[in-house]
């Protein structure tokens, strides 16, 4: 009887603790699946918030000043940043050694994206400049063979030549007739395309140097973009002036614009992008790039009434399959 006893009070706890561990696994699959469907959530939200910025853009600038828009933007967008870092990180801090790459950057990633996409929305259909900005990628891919010195395989050429011919497709065929100036708008989109994707390609050379520097203080994701970002923007504010911005009138629908590109699509957008990478990796999150075309054109359909044809599918296509191609990995031969 003790015996017995003793036994089965030995089996008991031994059965309740691998019941226990047992709920526990599952409890930390389910978690983790449910952590999973928020993060790709978020991420699709952000691709619906920046591909929302097209047509909310659009509406700015065709009756607004581009560069004011911007600059006004960054205004807004800066110190919220500043006060994120702090509060985040307790110091502004940053190595001077670095501000003149960061100076570079912040030209190509705030002064010259911004004119580029204000300046492209207003000659162009908002729907049409959403699908240019999608060759992103490829032009990563292609810059980052020279200034990385990757390698620049005839699948990156393909992927390239693919993009490149959905650009064109959309530029001569597309159904929205009724823009200022179709081509120059497509052009000065994919201008800040690839003023991007240099941006993209520096950043990386630069987060390389600085990792490897073991030494050297390491910076933060949310620091760089700060600085980034005020540096850019100290070269919008001239560009701003001339536009003499005191002589229009905007409203309210006009700061409501505005909050939402430098709230929602600037700072909001940023986080989200952000938690997505850290919890499944750039690669996946990257993915869910593709999809910013995709709102690009049916926001700017059901906010502006653009016009959708059969060329703004195979434009897309043809983008898409040029990001694929960049993107396809090569095996090893004895793979």
């Amino acid at each position: 009887m003790v015996k017995s006893q003793a036994g089965c009070l030995a089996v008991l706890p031994l059965k309740r603790n691998t019941e226990g561990v047992t709920i526990s696994a599952q409890s930390a699959v389910v978690g983790g699946e449910r952590q999973s469907w928020a993060v790709y959530g978020g991420l699709v939200l952000t691709m619906f918030i920046w591909g929302l910025a097209w047509p909310v853009g659009r509406l700015l600038a065709t009756t607004l000043p581009p560069v004011s828009i911007a600059a006004i933007r960054y205004a807004i967008v800066i110190p919220v940043l500043f006060a994120i870092l702090w509060f985040r990180e307790g110091s502004f801090k940053i190595n001077r050694s670095w501000i003149p790459t960061l100076v570079v950057m912040g030209i190509l990633n705030t002064t010259l994206y911004q004119i580029f996409f204000l300046y492209g929305v207003k000659y162009a259909a908002a729907s049409d400049d959403s699908l240019v900005i999608g060759i992103g990628p490829v032009l990563i891919a292609i810059m980052a063979s020279f200034v990385l010195k990757e390698r620049l395989t005839w699948t990156k050429i393909l992927g390239f030549a693919s993009g490149l011919a959905g650009i064109i497709t959309i530029s001569i065929l597309s159904p929205n007739t009724q823009v200022l100036n179709r081509p120059l708008g497509v052009t000065l989109v994919f201008g800040g395309a690839a003023a991007y994707a240099l941006y993209t390609v520096l950043l990386r050379r630069f987060l390389s140097k600085n990792r490897a520097d073991n030494n050297g203080p390491q910076q933060s994701s949310l620091s760089i973009l700060t600085w980034i970002s005020l540096f850019g923007w100290f070269f919008l504010i001239p560009f701003s002036l001339i536009e003499l911005p005191w002589t229009y009138i905007w409203d309210a629908g006009s700061w409501l614009g505005i909050l939402y590109l430098a709230i929602l699509s600037t700072v909001v957008g940023y986080f989200l992008y952000i938690e997505g990478v850290s919890k499944i990796g750039a690669g996946r999150s990257g993915v869910f790039g593709n999809l910013v075309p995709v709102f690009g054109v049916l926001t700017s359909f059901l906010l502006l009434s653009e016009n959708l044809s059969p060329w703004t599918a195979a434009s897309f296509l043809l983008i898409f399959a040029g990001v694929l191609l960049v993107n396809r990995q090569v095996k090893n031969s004895g793979s």
